[in-house]
């Protein structure tokens, strides 16, 4: 069959291409994913009729948006003649009828599965790429329903965690491809399979890209002049990959993206047209670019002097990104040129990439404060106080806690003793949220000089009451593997708590999680392990040190030296009554050991079949108590 005989079949029998029905749907949820940029909206469509790694969602997409005046470009990583492109671009021509081209410039859809075009696209073009995996918190996250719900309130701390770990393994964030970036100063978007090299070209663009997942049904967007910043420390600076002084066998060009020939021991441009054109035209000018010959210097407009549709130097912005998204190569030093202690180091990056960075554990402190700065720490004053009336929690006929009551002032710990099932546990997680009162209230005041600020625990929706633990309410679990990640090391999952607080510096980041390991006896030198790894008093250990580094308000701790030594479980209690007299924190303390209670509170409820029997001061409690529960409490402690 003649591609005239194919491309008439096709359109009277809707071979091989979308029916009306699902171009409508997949046009529907594009706009939305335009109207929302980065996010990810799902579709619904019949399954494209296509070999697998052709990529269906890129194909359903410029199937649902092309028109007879389009003229299209399909390209498989750099190369219009690959396999893929080739079968694509024909499939695509034959149930279309659209003009196709190799000329980016003279394209209006441009279709890919890998590459941005070396050569800048601009207003008017549409660029659509193929995506094998849309989500980019699946590495850090596999419930859909917990993915879902992060997207919604901007949670994205796992995945910074995820960029420390990397730095802290390897000196450098090692993704080639995927990097991910926020879009639109809101949504965390994988650029999945995109590599580091074109992610500069996405930000502030004249063009309109849009995402395929044909395997999940998803499209996302990214508009034409739309902020992708990825997402970098302060003082680890995103750099796209780069292979010193490698340039390309067949042009020369050392200011593209290579990819290497083993068989050659040689490098080559990975796009094949561009180096084409640069081959047969340097010194010329053909297809509305213009190439120059020469080396551009960092800085200049284009990288090797190459200047495409107009672009001149005084159009490339900071860090040599043009308004229209012509990037410039820059040779960008970690942080300023050096580690935070002045060392740097070659790291080998995926595909033998070296670029320059600082060894991960010497990112450290040159002058780096071990404490917050001050803009950061939360002051003494105002205080905080806890107000509780009338707790109340059942489990169908058992009760867990019933009518219980009682005040923390402002810096002040109160203690909650008792035998098992007495109910300490049941009034804590009700505290912290994790399980909702049958009855009661809870109200968090926070006393200033004018004014006072009630925050009403049992009536946080969700998204409220995680706001409200990564700053201003703690707690540290009797089991360490409820506070913890344990497939994460001790300081990334104190990491994650400060990223999900505002803190982007890698440096300090590193400096207050070191600082709080050695204060809680965890081994510097453990610091980067797995807590997987550590023994149960070390998790506990850890567990503290993450749950005080935002010094909240209110800091609840059950049974917080369960499995600790008694001379570390000794200076765990040092460290919690410090920050109690130094910052202010209120403390509520669940514990069977009298002396915990005995050295970190200064008032005591006793709590007997999830009621409270009895309280007051510490001491005095402790040296005469009244009633009778309490009395035997007392004396099995002395023994």
């Amino acid at each position: 069959m003649s591609v005239t005989e194919l491309t008439a079949a096709s359109l009277d029998d809707e071979f091989a291409h979308l029916d009306e029905q699902s171009k409508r749907e997949i046009r529907t949820a594009l706009l939305t994913a335009v109207a929302v940029p980065g996010y990810q909206v799902p579709f619904g469509s019949r399954e494209m009729p296509v070999a697998r790694g052709w990529g269906s969602g890129g194909l359903q997409i410029t199937l649902s948006i092309i028109g007879p005046d389009d003229v299209v470009k399909v390209i498989d990583q750099g190369d219009d003649a690959g396999v893929n492109a080739a079968n694509l671009r024909r499939l695509i021509v034959a149930t279309t009828a659209v003009q196709e081209t190799t000329d980016a410039g003279a394209a209006s859809i441009i279709q890919t599965r890998h590459r941005v075009p070396e050569q800048p696209l601009g207003p008017g073009q549409i660029f659509v790429l193929q995506v094998p995996v849309p989500e980019p918190l699946r590495g850090v996250e596999r419930d859909m329903r917990e993915l879902r719900r992060m997207h919604a309130e901007a949670d994205y701390s796992r995945m910074w965690v995820s960029l420390y770990e990397d730095i802290v393994r390897h000196g450098v964030v090692t993704r080639t491809t995927g990097y991910p970036v926020l879009v639109g100063g809101r949504y965390v978007m994988a650029t999945t399979p995109i590599p580091r090299w074109d992610v500069p070209k996405l930000h502030q663009a004249s063009f309109l890209s849009l995402f395929g997942a044909g395997r999940e049904k998803r499209v996302y967007a990214v508009p034409p002049h739309t902020s992708v910043e990825p997402l970098t420390f302060e003082d680890v600076a995103f750099e796209v990959e780069q292979t010193q002084g490698a340039s390309c066998l067949l042009c020369e060009a050392d200011d593209t993206y290579l990819v290497e020939v083993p068989a050659r021991a040689a490098w080559i441009c990975s796009d094949t047209d561009w180096c084409s054109r640069r081959r047969d035209h340097l010194g010329g000018e053909t297809g509305g670019v213009t190439l120059k010959t020469g080396r551009a210097t960092v800085g200049r407009a284009k990288a090797d002097g190459i200047t495409a549709d107009g672009a001149t130097a005084d159009r490339v912005g900071t860090g040599g990104v043009a308004a229209d998204g012509v990037t410039a190569k820059t040779d960008r030093a970690t942080a300023g040129g050096v580690a935070a202690d002045g060392v740097t180091a070659k790291t080998a990056g995926a595909g033998g990439i070296m670029v320059d960075r600082a060894t991960a554990d010497r990112v450290a402190a040159d002058g780096v404060p071990a404490v917050p700065a001050r803009s950061q720490r939360r002051p003494s004053v105002p205080g905080w106080t806890l107000q509780v009336d009338g707790l109340t929690r059942l489990f169908g006929p058992v009760t867990g806690c019933r009518d219980v009551s009682f005040a923390v002032a402002p810096g002040e710990a109160v203690g909650i003793i008792g035998e098992s099932g007495s109910g300490k546990s049941t009034v804590l997680r009700c505290l912290a949220g994790d399980l909702a009162p049958t009855a009661g209230s809870a109200v968090l005041v926070r006393h200033g000089q004018c004014s006072q600020e009630q925050v009403r625990l049992f009536e946080l929706d969700d998204t409220a009451r995680r706001v409200l633990r990564i700053a201003t309410l703690a707690i540290v679990y009797q089991d360490p593997a409820e506070g913890l990640d344990l497939r994460v090391s001790a300081g990334g999952n104190i990491a994650e708590r400060l990223t999900a607080a505002g803190w982007r510096h890698f440096g300090r980041i590193r400096s207050r999680a070191r600082s709080l390991l050695e204060r809680v006896e965890v081994p510097v030198d453990r610091m980067d392990d797995p807590v997987a790894t550590f023994s149960g008093g070390m998790r506990q250990r850890v567990q503290l040190a993450k749950a005080v580094v935002n010094q909240p308000a209110l800091l609840l701790l059950d049974e917080p030296t369960t499995g600790l030594d008694a001379s570390v479980a000794a200076g765990v209690l040092d460290l919690i009554r410090d920050l109690l007299e130094e910052t202010g924190i209120s403390a509520v303390v669940v514990s069977h050991d009298m002396s915990v209670i005995s050295m970190l509170t200064s008032r005591v409820v006793v709590m007997h079949r999830g009621r409270v029997v009895e309280g007051g001061l510490t001491d005095q409690l402790l040296e005469d108590p009244q009633h009778a529960y309490s009395q035997r409490l007392v004396a099995a402690a002395r023994g």
